[in-house]
C-alpha cells in the first residue's frame, strides 16, 4: 500500500505521543517494506516502533532445533509495551511447512496472544495480499481494490456517524427485520456499544454489542453469509430461541454447528456495518460485516467485549435487514 495510505490509518489510531508500539508483521521476508511503512508511520505521530517478524522460513529452522518452550523471562521484554498492531499479510498463528512437532510453536503462539491482548490497545490491520485474498477465496485484483477502498475513508466522519447510530437507539430492546418476515429480537441491557472506527480491526466500520446470552429470541433470515474454512450459504432462515440457535433450513449448516464445542450455538454479538466505502456483501466476512446497511450476528465468544461467553469460537454471520 502507499505510504500515504498507511500513514493515515495510523493517525486513526490515535497513538498517543511517547507509546511504544509492537509491530506484529505476519509476513514474509519479500514484503518486509510493509513493516518498515508501518514504523515509519508510527514515529510520525510521536511513537516509538518496535518491530517483530513472524517469519514462517525464520519459525521453521527455530522451531526445529527447540528442545524446550520459550521462558517467561523472554515475554518481559513486552511489559513496557502500550499498542499492539498486527500487520497480517497473511492469517497469524499460521504453522510453519515442514514442522512436525508443533507443540512448541502452538505453546509460543498462544503465549504472544495472551501477553499481547493485556495491552492499552491491540490492533489488527488485514492487509490487501495474495494470500489473504486467498484465504478469503476471493480474485486479488478484487480483494485489493475492494481492501484498499475500503481502508480509504475519513476516519473521524466516521466515528461521528457511529456515535449518532448509538445515540439514535431507544431503549435496549434490538430487533432485526429481515425477509421472509423474520423478527429477531435481542436484549442488550446492561451492555455497551462498541465504536470500531480505526483502533481495533481494519478494515473498520462497525458498532456491536454483546447481547444478554439468554435473551435473544426468533428468526433471522440471510440471503447470504460465508464461514471461513466451509464455504458460502445462501437463503438461510436460522430459528434462536433463549439465546441458542435451535434448527436452521440447511443441513449443512445444522451439522456444522453440531461440530463446534460447547457455547457455539449462542448469539453473541449484534453488530451494524458503517462504512461507506463498502457497499454491498461478496461473501468475504472479513469486509461484509462493514458494508454500510448491513447488520452481522456473531456465534460464540464474546467476553472480550462485554459478554460472559467464553467459547474458543467467533463466526461472524453478515445480512441485509433493518435494526431497529
Amino acid at each position: 500500500m502507499e505510504q500515504r495510505l498507511i500513514n493515515k490509518i495510523v493517525h486513526a489510531m490515535e497513538i498517543e505521543v511517547g507509546d511504544i508500539v509492537l509491530l506484529n508483521f505476519w509476513g514474509s521476508e519479500e514484503e518486509i517494506e510493509d513493516l518498515y511503512a508501518f514504523a515509519s508511520a508510527v514515529a510520525e505521530v510521536g511513537a516509538y516502533p518496535q518491530m517483530l517478524h513472524h517469519s514462517l522460513k525464520y519459525y521453521a529452522q527455530m522451531f526445529s532445533s527447540l528442545s524446550c518452550e520459550f521462558s517467561e523471562k523472554w515475554f518481559k521484554q513486552f511489559k513496557e509495551v502500550d499498542v499492539v498492531i498486527d500487520i497480517m499479510n497473511r492469517a497469524p498463528g499460521q504453522v510453519p511447512e515442514g514442522l512436525e512437532d508443533i507443540s512448541i510453536y502452538r505453546s509460543y503462539i498462544r503465549e504472544l496472544f495472551k501477553c499481547f491482548s493485556e495491552k492499552k490497545k491491540l490492533i489488527q490491520i488485514t492487509m490487501p495480499t495474495k494470500e489473504n485474498a486467498k484465504n478469503a477465496d476471493m480474485n486479488f485484483d478484487l480483494f485489493y481494490e475492494r481492501t484498499v477502498k475500503a481502508l480509504d475513508i475519513d476516519y473521524k466522519e466516521l466515528k461521528g456517524k457511529c456515535q449518532e447510530r448509538i445515540e439514535n437507539f431507544n431503549g435496549q430492546i434490538r430487533t432485526i427485520h429481515t425477509g421472509n418476515d423474520c423478527v429477531l429480537t435481542l436484549d442488550t441491557t446492561g451492555r455497551e456499544w462498541i465504536v470500531d472506527a480505526g483502533d481495533g480491526a481494519l478494515p473498520c466500520g462497525e458498532i456491536y454489542i454483546a447481547p444478554i446470552e439468554e435473551n435473544t429470541n426468533g428468526t433471522v433470515f440471510f440471503e447470504l453469509f460465508s464461514v471461513d474454512g466451509l464455504g458460502v450459504f445462501n437463503d438461510i432462515t436460522i430459528e434462536v430461541e433463549n439465546g441458542r440457535i435451535i434448527k436452521t433450513n440447511c443441513d449443512e449448516f445444522n451439522s456444522f454447528i453440531r461440530t463446534l464445542p460447547d457455547g457455539a450455538d449462542i448469539i453473541a454479538e449484534l453488530g451494524i456495518g458503517m462504512n461507506p466505502n463498502v457497499e454491498k456483501i461478496l461473501g468475504d466476512s472479513h469486509l461484509d460485516e462493514n458494508a454500510i446497511g448491513t447488520f452481522h450476528i456473531a456465534l460464540g465468544m464474546n467476553y472480550l467485549f462485554g459478554g460472559k461467553n467464553k467459547c474458543p469460537v467467533h463466526i461472524d454471520l453478515v445480512g441485509e435487514g433493518v435494526v431497529k
